[in-house]
């Protein structure tokens, strides 16, 4: 084979070329040759129907992964402090009751320790306080 001929595009190029994992230049390439050539474009049907992250790809899979339809945290916090509209609340009740999504309860549990601990600290602090000011005030603390 010539130096300057390219090679040609076998199928570990083309699961590449599905998976991104190409050089700009070799994706280009690629690209080129998919157009120019309806057997490779059925080579290429072929390899795609065959990969094990096939379901990786569909839409539910990118809607799953990107979690469109999560709040975010801060939207959650407010969920916590009974602070959204009664719409919203709606939709972040079903979201975490009915559809269970664990990044969503990871973050909502998250975020009920952390509210915890800071009611806590609070305590603690007031007690504390109180404690060490019970000498000014005499006989009025019990």
């Amino acid at each position: 084979m010539d130096r300057d001929e390219p090679t040609p595009i076998d199928e570990a190029t083309l699961r590449d070329y599905l998976a991104d994992r190409l050089p700009p230049e070799e994706s280009a390439r690629v690209e080129k040759a998919l157009r120019d050539s309806a057997a490779l474009r059925a080579r290429l049907e072929d390899v795609r129907d065959g990969r094990e992250d096939l379901q990786l790809h569909s839409l539910g899979a990118i809607w799953r992964r990107a979690r469109l339809t999560c709040p975010s945290r801060q939207q959650l916090g407010s969920y916590l402090l009974d602070a959204l509209d009664p719409e919203s609340a709606d939709y972040y009740r079903f979201h975490l009751e009915v559809v269970e999504c664990p990044f969503c309860l990871a973050n909502l549990a998250d975020l009920q320790a952390q509210g915890a601990s800071a009611a806590a600290a609070g305590r603690d602090r007031r007690r504390r306080i109180l404690d060490s000011s019970a000498h000014l005030l005499g006989d009025e603390v019990d």
